[in-house]
């Protein structure tokens, strides 16, 4: 079995690539639970391994987008080969025997350097999207950073990270993916994908907005509300009419290196750009983006609202 581990920021396509390859036979990629980012730092504070085993199932099940199997303590128990996280994570997602699998949880990037995360010789998918948009989308969203200058300081880190581990990755183990790319020729990204990867080339990915997978994503939250629809190849460059000049300028005096470097043009010259920012600004920003976390948390559905709290219970108990 191998591994897909998507990495990169979100509001860049991770969603919509993750259902693309759920439509071949050989990957299992379910909607991600983020166990590892979830019970990582916690897991010091089990002292009792198949207490960990049994909180992670339980979070699994109260995933905001249902799986349609959640293997058994017991099945796990039975099939990790030591008793540490990444092996339950690893069961979780392997336990019908995939011939690849697929996790979409983005910031695993950041257990790149554990041995045990290494064991399991992930194929890094990095799909990158022009930050300014993910920005817009962020802005709009029930989840994430708010302010201009936070979400552009988040972009920053994940890309830089994101392009290390591509530096330090053997070829096999590493894909880029560029969202606008994908909204252009899906066909030609995922033909690549299978070529690199021995997959079979199946036209019925260009299906997945049909798939039953799809269909419980649209439902679930606005955040995956596109879903159910096919490609929407336009949904480019939005930032232009959904940002404000100031916006923009903020975000690309933080990230002119990340932007070019991925292949996108400044709106801005460079005389234009900030060469910093004072502490009394960052303060500002920081409390902006405070409060309207805050009001996003509060808009979000009632549904989303009590799946969190199950959640927050099962890792405030016995750990």
């Amino acid at each position: 079995m191998q591994f897909f581990q998507l990495i990169g920021t979100q509001r860049s396509g991770s969603n919509l690539f993750r259902l693309m390859l759920n439509e071949f036979d050989d990957i299992y990629a379910p909607h991600p639970p983020h166990l590892l980012s979830t019970f990582y730092h916690l897991q010091k504070n089990y002292n009792d391994f198949d207490k960990l085993v049994s909180d992670m199932v339980k979070w699994v099940k109260f995933n905001p987008i249902k799986w349609n199997n959640v293997p058994s303590e017991k099945t796990i128990k039975n099939h990790i080969k030591d008793n540490n996280i990444f092996e339950v994570f690893r069961v979780i997602y392997t336990h019908s025997n995939p011939k690849f699998w697929c996790c979409k949880s983005l910031q695993n990037f950041r257990f790149n350097n554990d041995p045990n995360f290494m064991k399991l010789q992930p194929i890094y998918i990095y799909i990158y999207r022009d930050g300014r948009d993910v920005a817009s989308s962020f802005k709009k969203a029930s989840i994430g950073e708010k302010h201009i200058y936070n979400i552009a300081k988040q972009w920053n880190e994940d890309q830089k990270k994101c392009l290390e581990i591509k530096k330090s990755t053997k070829d096999f183990n590493f894909f880029s993916v560029k969202y606008e790319d994908l909204l252009n020729d899906p066909a030609l990204i995922i033909n690549n994908f299978c070529k690199k990867y021995g997959l079979s080339y199946n036209k019925k990915f260009l299906n997945y907005y049909k798939s039953k997978e799809s269909k419980k994503a649209s439902t679930s939250g606005g955040l995956w509300r596109n879903l159910s629809k096919p490609l929407i190849r336009n949904n480019k460059n939005k930032y232009k009419s959904e940002l404000s000049t100031k916006e923009i300028l903020i975000f690309e005096s933080i990230n002119k290196k990340e932007l070019q470097k991925l292949g996108y043009e400044l709106v801005n010259s460079d005389s234009k750009l900030f060469s910093s920012f004072t502490s009394g600004e960052i303060n500002k920003f920081n409390l902006i983006n405070s409060d309207l976390k805050k009001e996003a948390y509060e808009n979000q559905n009632d549904f989303e609202k009590e799946l969190i709290k199950k959640q927050k219970i099962i890792i405030s108990k016995d750990s």
